[in-house]
């Protein structure tokens, strides 16, 4: 039954709860320039009421309120949203990694640009090869020949080179990232343990959360995680199908060196220990996920080009000059030379050479023969002086149908494989616009979510605090009624 008493308890309750949702406000208010923190609410619900029924035996039971209690303080979330911007930030990584990886390939290449490109060089050495044609036994000629031939041979190394130290740059960075995730691995474990001992009873700890998100969302930055919530407020995250952290589980990355097929570049990859034994895991996005593309497909990809310019140039070239002969008469020199894998010097003519070997390009030189002796480039093959049909021959190789299945010359093959990186360039410029302005987009909404506004705090701020007023003053009124009842009615 309802008495002074329990109207009391009831103003009581309405205060404290509406202190509590005036201290949330106030906490919104204070971390609102916290970009992880979620707004958090007061749900503040009626208590069970009282059964009362009239004095008569015929009236109705109903139930008597008794008021408000706070039952929780929630976060606001759209765990749907926060996925979104998860996997956004996993592409924006990758996408970010790959145009600083591009921009570093691209000046390689626009070093051979202008008056300097690959393309003058290899014109000047075909034009070398057309001069010399006009009168084979000129040393001059000759002389210029083996310049123009240096150079060509040093141009294929330099690009080679400069692509070699990048992607070992690459290797370096991906090393720093994974220990980067490591560390955060180890962060996100001890939040874990926070939260199991802070959480009490219904009340979970948000503050904590904000910041298991936060981690769970930088690491999202670096790689492709899946992540799953568990009832208990922690989260396990998932690389490539392996288990990377549970509650306080860690399994922390590894970078290791990888078979580099014959180069001499050390390229890394991702394991973990899965059930006893390291296991390579595929990391496809985030910034790690990026590095490791530019690393083992865009920079490969142009090596295996400069690799079969290297090759198919000497093949074709030697091919023709072991047929001609020298000043001297004696045939059979090769004009350029390149390493095999194993160490071995190759011409490129050897029947056992059915594609371009790695690192043709990284050791293209002029052969000892020809460094050594003008006399031993041969423009012709009778042996006359003025035999001309070798570098005749060779002159034509410019325009042979070498490449891409016999469908492109050795210009159009290189300025292709140019064409390609810039179109690439742009394409991850594009790409990258686009995911930045879908961040923005979820971002808003996750703002208008999960988002503290200073005025809807100050709104919830002022009707907490007339509740509260209104409470203390029914508070006051049942005292003094109290105290009329108690001792103003008393007998005298």
């Amino acid at each position: 039954m309802s008495n002074l008493f329990s109207i009391l308890d009831m103003s009581r309750r309405t205060m404290q709860s509406y202190q509590s949702a005036l201290q949330t406000s106030e906490q919104n208010i204070s971390s609102a320039g916290d970009p992880t923190y979620h707004r958090q609410v007061a749900v503040i619900r009626p208590t069970p009421g009282l059964p009362y029924r009239g004095p008569s035996a015929f009236s109705r039971a109903i139930q008597l309120g008794t008021g408000v209690s706070l039952t929780t303080i929630t976060r606001r979330r759209d765990v749907f949203v926060e996925n979104q911007i998860r996997q956004v930030d996993q592409r924006l990584g990758r996408l970010e990694s790959e145009e600083l990886g591009l921009s570093r390939i691209e000046v390689v290449f626009n070093e051979f640009s202008g008056s300097s490109s690959f393309n003058s060089t290899l014109s000047e050495f075909f034009n070398a090869w057309e001069t010399l044609a006009q009168e084979p036994p000129n040393a001059a000629f000759r002389a210029e020949l083996r310049a123009k031939g240096e150079a060509l041979a040093g141009d294929l190394r330099s690009a080679y080179e400069e692509l070699e130290l990048i992607q070992a740059g690459f290797a370096e960075d991906v090393q720093i990232r994974v220990d980067r995730v490591n560390s955060l691995l180890e962060q996100l474990a001890e939040v874990h343990e926070d939260i199991g001992r802070s959480k009490v009873g219904p009340f979970p700890a948000h503050d904590l959360m904000d910041l298991r998100d936060g981690v769970v969302s930088e690491i999202a930055d670096l790689v492709d995680v899946r992540v799953f919530e568990n009832a208990d407020g922690t989260v396990s995250l998932f690389l490539d199908g392996t288990a990377i952290i549970r509650q306080e589980e860690v399994n922390k990355l590894q970078v290791v060196s990888k078979d580099n097929d014959g180069g001499s570049t050390k390229l890394s990859k991702i394991v973990a220990n899965r059930v006893g034994r390291l296991s390579d895991l595929r990391v496809e996005s985030g910034a790690i996920g990026g590095l490791l593309n530019v690393q083992d497909e865009i920079i490969p990809g142009l090596m295996k080009n400069l690799d079969s310019v290297a090759y198919k140039l000497s093949r074709e070239i030697n091919g023709m000059h072991q047929n001609g002969t020298g000043l001297d008469g004696e045939a059979g020199r090769s004009f350029f030379q390149f390493n095999l894998p194993d160490g071995a010097v190759a011409s490129g003519t050897e029947e056992v050479l059915l594609e371009a070997p790695v690192r043709a390009a990284a050791t293209i030189a002029l052969t000892g023969d020809i460094k050594t002796n003008l006399n031993n480039i041969a423009a012709g093959q009778g042996g006359a002086r003025g035999d001309n049909s070798v570098a005749n021959q060779i002159v034509q190789v410019r325009d042979n149908l070498l490449f891409a299945d016999n469908t492109l010359n050795v210009f159009d093959f290189y300025n292709s494989s140019v064409v390609t990186l810039g179109g690439r360039t742009q394409s991850n410029a594009r790409q990258l616009k686009s995911a930045e302005l879908i961040r923005e987009q979820l971002d808003s909404r996750y703002q208008d979510i999960s988002g503290v506004s200073i005025d809807e705090e100050l709104v919830d701020v002022l009707i907490a605090q007339n509740v509260f007023q209104a409470a203390a003053r029914l508070m006051t009124t049942i005292d003094g009624m109290t105290d009329t009842v108690i001792n103003r009615m008393a007998p005298r």
